[in-house]
């Protein structure tokens, strides 16, 4: 292998994650909660809460994965 082949760096594919999938539920499951007032459906305040936990964790586990694949291929 001579030095200009070394040098090139080839772009991987990151692995699959449940991530965006998780951050759609969340978005959905928060919105359900939010309209559930206005539908006469009075315990579904817990499903906003719900909702906002798996957004949450959805997200940070989607940012973990891309630093995480951002500092192999430094």
């Amino acid at each position: 292998m001579n030095e200009s082949e070394s040098t090139i760096k080839t772009d991987q594919v990151p692995r699959p994650t449940y991530a965006p999938i998780a951050m759609a539920m969340g978005t959905a499951m928060t919105v359900w909660g939010l309209m559930a007032p206005s539908l006469n459906i009075h315990a579904m305040w817990y499903m906003s809460i719900a909702g906002a936990g798996l957004s949450t964790w959805a997200i940070k586990s989607w940012i973990g994965e891309i630093v995480q694949q951002w500092e192999a291929n430094r």
